[in-house]
């Protein structure tokens, strides 16, 4: 299994999309916390029992915050700053995959995901290589 024993925490906003994910991650062996973004969700991520090894991100979430902000608040926390984030979202990629890029994502994976390549990509990121997939 490619992702046997990694912790990948989602903040995903859509719960077929989050099912979906979960699904087959776990399929691939990994421990998939998630939330749905709120005033928790940081201290959720540093206390788990095992600090995640990747952060999935999605852009476009409810209300006034959206996954670049989040982004931020993550790498301003010491505990999570080093782990890679990648955005995995249904938004625009030629405005979004630029702008995440220069805010300093370790990747960008479109939705619809490709349940084919979807946990290779990831372990590519985890192995230390960005991954940008539109």
């Amino acid at each position: 299994m490619l992702l046997e024993g990694k912790t990948i925490f989602l903040v995903e906003d859509d719960s077929v999309n989050l099912a979906i994910i979960r699904v087959l991650l776990k399929e691939h062996g990994a421990n998939t916390p998630f939330d749905h973004w709120g005033d928790t969700t940081l201290s959720n991520m540093i206390n788990l029992a095992s600090k995640p090894d990747i952060i999935l991100l999605d852009i476009m979430l409810p209300g006034k915050v959206t996954g670049f902000d989040i982004f931020d608040l993550i790498k301003a926390e010491p505990k999570l700053a080093n782990i890679p984030i990648v955005a995995v979202t249904a938004s625009d990629p030629d405005t979004a995959m630029p702008k995440a890029r220069a805010k300093g994502f370790n990747g960008y994976i479109s939705k619809p995901i490709n349940r084919h390549k979807f946990p290779k990509l990831l372990q590519k990121v985890l192995n230390g290589e960005e991954v940008w997939e539109a």
